[in-house]
């Protein structure tokens, strides 16, 4: 019966990851120390044509380092480490997602507008809003980013963000707990 039930957990996960369209992405190379130091628990949850996936995630920067682990059913998928300029993948099961993506989603939803910009591919640009971010290629929406925090503040570490892909086609949202 447990295996069964990994089996299925498995299953879902792959899913989920077949369906965001793997691809390789260079990491932003953004120092985790400009985000401040945080431990979060995230629920994460990933929408794409024709389907939807829940993560849960707990992601901590101490000392400069990010960390970030995820879950599905209790059990690990995967884990990052990155120092602003190396990253480290740790995958539990085949097909997982693409870490640098999932670290430059974080980075565009996290990182100060300065130090977003300074990373960005050539030809992105970062505008921002009250509500939120979008992040352009050659003037096109690549990212665009919605803040829901408590009392609507624009606050990544607390509440709800999503961010949703118009060019790979998926939409992630987050909600967020300091522990």
């Amino acid at each position: 019966m447990k295996d069964g039930f990994l089996a299925l957990a498995c299953a879902l996960f792959l899913c989920a990851c077949a369906a965001l369209a793997p691809g390789r992405e260079a990491a932003w190379r953004i120092s985790p120390a400009v985000l401040g130091e945080h431990i979060v628990e995230q629920q994460l949850l990933i929408r794409w044509p024709g389907g939807e996936r829940s993560l849960d995630a707990v992601l901590e920067i101490v000392d400069a380092r990010l960390h970030l682990v995820l879950m599905t059913f209790g059990m690990r998928v995967m884990s990052l480490e990155y120092d602003g300029e190396t990253l480290a993948e740790e995958r539990y099961v085949p097909h997982a997602p693409d870490g640098a993506r999932m670290l430059n989603d974080l980075l565009a939803i996290a990182a100060p507008a300065n130090e977003l910009r300074r990373a960005l591919p050539a030809g992105w640009e970062l505008v921002e809003d009250h509500a939120g971010r979008v992040l352009t290629a050659a003037g096109v929406p690549r990212l665009s980013i919605r803040y829901g925090g408590p009392r609507g503040a624009r606050e990544p570490w607390q509440g709800k963000v999503t961010l949703k892909n118009h060019a790979e086609g998926y939409e992630l949202t987050l909600v967020s707990h300091g522990i």
